[in-house]
């Protein structure tokens, strides 16, 4: 028999991820009442998957987040789970950090902001009246517990709770609904950089990046730079195909160094024609990413110099979903207004990456700079028609373009320290999202070191 516990909070946070950590750190910081559910046995999300985080910096240098996303770094240098934020001729930045320290700072932060944490429950259900949400049940362990919130906020990367409420939505890229693919990243140990650049060195033609916006990004760059993401060996794969050696629709190798040395993080894995959000789709997306993994490991010993002995030491806990359901917001942030003064004044975050689009049914990544870092105004947390609900992270209103810089997880981390400030502020005056002070949301953001 299940039992069914009730319980009530001022702020429910579903979703322990790079949107929701600092949603429920921010809104817990300011004296209320805040529960976080995630469904796994630790928190992090994308960032226990061995993915540096990318938009600390924008192409020029200059610094674009702060806040919470800088506290988390700061953290983890103390322990020694990352290295800093070090320039990218081709990601403009890149932040690597160690997953598992990532899990012990996300829970201490939480911790200390008074946040208190229910993992292992999955989101079950969701009551709606009049358009407001009146509470959400999750289920854990035979046990559902039905929460009850001024407010709710969705950091669950797909949308489920947006989803369960009835707030309208897009799946996938303008016009075609085709959704970017998943990866599964695993590590390795046990392989000799060096001769790898040695042999780019002697073999330009198979590196990879062609286009001027790459100008520096060769070897001398990747020795110099102790945190950096190589992609290259395109020839190389080539190759591999063609001799039925290598099968995964990608035609590029990617590797990303950690703060653990003698470990690289490898984002080469590709599973197309995935809606994530389906469970059977995601059931299949993790088989092929498992065997993905192990033909990536006997095409690195086989045709990677400095890889013949390379051997696996870690695989993510959960499948990277880059792109699933869009949900309409109170705005839509494109690519035509990205950089006007409405969205400049009504930003409250901001993306300093690049618009990176991967393809969901063929091999490559279409990716074009972006200069300067565009702001991300609030309304496009605030769902169109759903009341006592705020959107974070991946899940906000967005075109595919700006969706494609946005989606990566400085960016989340920044919309989700905004929307734990903008619940506080619901909390407090006892008002709707979208009835918010922007300006008092934006001073409060801008006093925590955020940048936008």
């Amino acid at each position: 028999m299940n039992r069914v516990v009730q319980k009530t909070y001022d702020i429910v946070v579903i979703g322990g991820g790079p949107g929701g950590i600092p949603a429920a750190i921010a809104a817990a910081r300011r004296g209320h009442k805040v529960l976080l559910v995630e469904r796994n046995s630790f928190l992090g999300g994308a960032a226990t998957s061995g993915l540096g985080i990318l938009g600390y910096l924008d192409r020029q240098g200059k610094k674009a987040l702060g806040g919470i996303a800088q506290e988390l770094m700061d953290r983890l240098e103390e322990m020694h789970g990352a290295m800093g934020h070090f320039r990218c001729p081709v990601h403009n930045s890149i932040s690597p950090i160690s997953p598992e320290c990532f899990k012990i700072v996300a829970v201490e932060l939480c911790r200390e902001a008074g946040v208190e944490i229910l993992f292992n429950n999955e989101l079950l259900d969701v009551a709606v009246d009049n358009g407001k949400i009146q509470n959400v049940t999750v289920y854990g362990k035979c046990v559902r517990t039905v929460l009850t919130a001024k407010v709710f906020i969705d950091a669950t990367g797909d949308g489920d709770l947006a989803y369960l409420a009835g707030a309208p939505y897009v799946s996938g890229q303008d016009e075609t609904g085709i959704m970017q693919p998943a990866t599964l990243m695993f590590t390795v140990t046990n392989y000799d950089l060096e001769k790898l650049l040695s042999y780019a060195e002697q073999h330009p033609e198979d590196f990879g990046i062609k286009e001027d916006y790459a100008k520096g990004y060769n070897p001398d760059f990747f020795r110099a730079t102790p945190g950096h993401c190589f992609i290259g060996l395109t020839e190389m794969i080539r190759r591999a195909k063609a001799a039925g050696d290598f099968d995964v629709p990608r035609n590029q190798f990617i590797y990303i160094t950690t703060p653990t040395e003698g470990e690289l993080a490898i984002n080469t894995s590709r599973i197309t024609n995935i809606d994530a959000s389906d469970v059977y789709q995601l059931s299949d997306g993790l088989t092929t990413g498992y065997e993905q993994v192990h033909e990536l490991l006997r095409f690195m010993n086989k045709y990677i110099p400095g890889f013949e002995h390379a051997r696996l030491s870690m695989i993510a806990p959960s499948l990277g979903v880059r792109e699933t359901r869009h949900f309409k917001g109170c705005f839509r942030l494109t690519r035509e207004n990205m950089y006007s003064e409405e969205v400049r004044q009504q930003a409250v975050a901001q993306s300093a990456y690049n618009i990176d689009v991967h393809s969901g049914v063929k091999d490559h990544i279409d990716l074009t700079p972006v200069d300067q870092p565009f702001g991300i105004p609030y309304g496009c947390m605030v769902p169109v028609q759903t009341d006592g609900l705020l959107l974070s992270g991946r899940t906000i209103c967005l075109d595919t373009a700006t969706y494609a810089s946005a989606r990566v997880m400085g960016p989340c981390i920044a919309v989700g320290e905004a929307v734990g400030e903008a619940a506080a502020l619901c909390v407090e005056q006892q008002i709707e999202p979208r009835a918010v002070d922007l300006a008092v949301l934006q001073e409060r953001l801008r006093k925590n070191g955020n940048l936008f």
